[in-house]
């Protein structure tokens, strides 16, 4: 009787050992898919700030984020003298915002960032902008990784992010 007993609590001990291993391989949650993320705007007096940060980001982590020209819009009515402060060690290579259009390229010539902010878009604010004033279109954004490679990310409003 004994033996029998302790052999249900080994079958036991075994299964729910098993169950607990799966939910370290992902097979119920998913692997979490490397983000874009878009803080809200962040007013000081007249001056404007949103952080671009990232998250998730594979092997090599984010090393370059090209914009194209017109990868960004804004209200110009609301936002002027925009500029790209890049953060965490990126250089920034190119960048030119004109006329409600915008676009950026930044890069780390070292490593790649796995999750934090890595450039500050700053501007001159007035009538309250928010971040429903700047479109971000995704297909004219292209993320490299250290080795050069593309990667496929997701572009997120990161509200829930940055209010942790």
């Amino acid at each position: 009787m004994i033996q029998r007993i302790r052999g249900v609590v080994i079958v036991l001990v075994a299964f729910v050992l098993a169950i607990g291993m799966t939910a370290c391989m992902n097979w119920f949650t998913g692997v979490p898919e490397p983000t874009l993320l878009i803080s809200p705007v962040s007013i000081i007096g007249d001056r404007g700030e949103i952080l671009l940060s990232v998250k998730n980001m594979p092997d090599g982590g984010l090393a370059s984020l090209a914009v194209v020209l017109g990868g960004i819009t804004y209200d110009i009515s609301k936002i002027s003298n925009v500029a790209i402060e890049p953060l965490a060690g990126f250089t920034l290579l190119a960048g030119q915002f004109i006329a409600g259009v915008g676009g950026f390229m930044v890069a780390h010539s070292c490593a790649g960032l796995h999750d934090g902010a890595f450039a500050k878009i700053t501007f001159k604010a007035t009538n309250n902008p928010t971040l429903a004033d700047f479109v971000f279109t995704k297909p004219d954004m292209s993320m490299g990784d250290d080795s050069n490679n593309a990667i496929a990310f997701v572009l997120q409003d990161a509200f829930e992010y940055y209010a942790k």
